[in-house]
């Protein structure tokens, strides 16, 4: 556990001469029982810090303690990291939360809304960020599919980035998470059926079809990032960050691997206080721990 701790300590730094590194990461069923493995947590840590943005997906975590966990690890010796999580999200009692952690020096949260249209597992938990180093607001969009309606889901996603693109009259919009975009899931055949997504010049796939995120088995490109074709005019690189090791150590963690794309900086971007600007959602208090119902 050690190599890999230094493993993730190196690509953590790696990111401080980047601009803004957002990454997306399916962590297998984070609740309570992971986040008291401290072997497990110390390289969840250094993945997150090794981001601007990350999206955290499969929390089964109805109380938050395991967050609030991750968040005193991440936070340790410097408060850096806030958050802003969505309810539980699922028709089943297994109900799972998006979550955002994101470097409040860099980035702060303009405003939010949860899709509530019919026709996913996990409706997407909107976001709007507003960055010091890209000088533009921009959206993210989360999606868990259900493996089984991973096709329509993955076409539906059309209409939350038109609801989001309507809220804000931005088109600055990335879509990110485990799509289950592979495998039996989603097949050569299928693709045909999400043709509004996957044909329209508009949108762009940062993650192609025989990129690998999982951790084990064969190639599935299940997790994947999809930008705006404004989004895609900031973007420097985007792929799938596999240095925290492979094997059943990996395992121990997820079944996924994170995804993550590069945004450019804007030069001469003029850098607004964040403590001034993050004050959205409207009368929200701002803190270290942000969710849509008030924790303190």
């Amino acid at each position: 556990m050690r190599l890999l701790w230094a493993l993730g300590l190196f690509s953590a730094l790696l990111h401080v001469t980047s601009c803004l590194l957002i990454g997306a990461f399916n962590i297998q069923k984070f609740g309570d029982r992971k986040s008291r493995n401290k072997d497990v947590m110390d390289i969840i840590k250094e993945i997150v810090l090794r981001y601007d943005i990350i999206l955290i997906q499969e929390v089964l975590d109805k109380d938050l303690t395991a967050t609030k966990r991750l968040m005193d690890l991440v936070n340790k010796g410097s408060p850096q990291f806030r958050a802003i999580v969505s309810d539980p999200l699922g028709p089943t009692k297994h109900k799972e939360r998006y979550l955002f952690l994101y470097r409040h020096n860099k980035v702060s949260v303009k405003d939010w809304f949860q899709y509530d249209v019919k026709g996913f597992d996990r409706p997407p938990f909107v976001v709007q960020f507003s960055s010091t180093e890209t000088g533009v607001d921009f959206v993210l969009i989360p999606i868990h599919t259900k493996p089984e309606s991973a096709v329509k889901e993955i076409d539906a996603l059309v209409d939350v980035v038109e609801a989001a693109r309507e809220k804000w009259k931005n088109n600055n919009i990335v879509v990110l998470g485990d799509f289950n975009a592979g495998g039996t899931y989603v097949r050569t055949d299928d693709w045909k059926n999400i043709r509004r997504l996957r044909d329209n010049l508009n949108f762009h796939w940062l993650i192609d079809d025989n990129v690998d995120t999982a951790v084990l088995g064969l190639p599935k490109a299940y997790d994947r990032i999809v930008v705006t074709t404004d989004m895609k005019k900031g973007v420097l690189k985007a792929g799938v960050f596999k240095a925290y090791g492979l094997g059943d150590q990996a395992l121990a963690v997820s079944d996924h691997f994170p995804v993550e794309v590069e945004l450019k900086p804007l030069r001469n971007a003029k850098k607004r206080g964040r403590e001034s600007d993050e004050t959205s959602p409207k009368d929200y208090p701002v803190g270290i721990f942000l969710q849509p119902r008030s924790i303190e």
